[in-house]
């Protein structure tokens, strides 16, 4: 007798398809298309350029100097979420009271939107009247400084962005590191490990490709960012944070060049692809050592 499969699960995955094909998948090919393209203004429609639009974009200054940016704020914004979410997950790892209240405080900035985010984080930094300039101005700490000065204004909206971020990081590395049985850990300890020694030669090992999967996670999300950079300097002071993304949304919405974005959109996912191959081929190498 021939099982029937029930067909609720894809009842329930519809919409999710649907979405997705819409907003994610259908506007791809459309992207490639107007990378090619460019429209006359005399007639009104897209005429095939070739390779013109690539060219104009890797001649373009501008976008050279959002690469930099793009590049320089990946590293600010992985570092700082990785290294201080693993610190934040190792002391929570640590069963101490009120683990869930910490979660739960660290969890309201993930859910405000980054609008939300940006702007509250601009009125707090305002070099007039901001909250956190009145508080460390005594100590001679301008923190106006993160999105006025165009030395500190990428690790300003790093920081902003890591603030907002940090529970989904921490919960990640949390959920890793509860994997690690205490077994091994004893172990570690009856051969005279210290905690240190047995977090480097034992929990490090074990849970490193949940941690591999975060930081890939934390770079994707850094490079196509831009809702917190968009409200909270616009890409100023002096363009120190327009990054692709949003020197992208720029040539879409502000300057209508919907080419010059398609063909930016190409570049930035073929960016996503080569961090994903990255991470593939270091997790195959992982797997292939512990086949070994």
């Amino acid at each position: 007798m021939i099982e029937k499969r029930s067909k609720l699960p894809y009842l329930f995955l519809a919409p999710v398809v649907l979405i997705l094909l819409l907003f994610s998948y259908l506007p791809m090919p459309y992207s490639l298309y107007l990378s090619f393209n460019k429209l006359n203004p005399a007639s009104g429609r897209y005429e095939f350029v070739g390779l013109a639009n690539w060219r104009q974009m890797l001649m373009d200054s501008k976008f050279w100097e959002s690469a930099r940016n793009t590049f320089a704020y990946v590293i600010i914004f992985t570092v700082i979420m990785v290294v201080l979410g693993l610190l934040v997950a190792l002391i929570l790892n640590s069963k101490i009271p009120g683990t869930s209240f910490y979660l739960t405080v660290l969890f309201v900035p993930w859910v405000i939107s980054e609008v939300i985010v940006g702007a509250t984080w601009k009125w707090l930094l305002n070099p007039d009247f901001g909250v956190l300039n009145y508080l460390f101005g005594g100590l001679g700490i301008k923190c106006s400084d993160l999105i006025t000065n165009p030395k500190f204004a990428l690790v300003g909206v790093a920081i902003v962005a890591f603030w907002r971020g940090l529970a989904y990081t921490v919960i990640l590395v949390l959920a890793g590191l509860q994997n690690v049985s205490n077994d091994y850990l004893e172990a570690a300890s009856l051969d005279g490990c210290s905690k240190l020694q047995a977090f480097f030669r034992v929990t490090l090992p074990i849970f490193s490709p949940t941690l591999l999967v975060v930081t890939l996670l934390n770079m994707i999300n850094a490079i196509s960012q831009s809702g917190i950079i968009l409200v909270l300097t616009k890409g100023g002071p002096v363009r120190a944070t327009e990054t692709m993304a949003l020197y992208l949304y720029k040539e879409a919405f502000l300057n209508y060049q919907l080419s010059s974005a398609a063909t930016m959109s190409i570049i930035l996912a073929f960016v996503n692809m080569i961090v994903v191959a990255v991470y593939l081929a270091a997790n195959k190498r992982n797997q292939e050592k512990e086949a070994e």
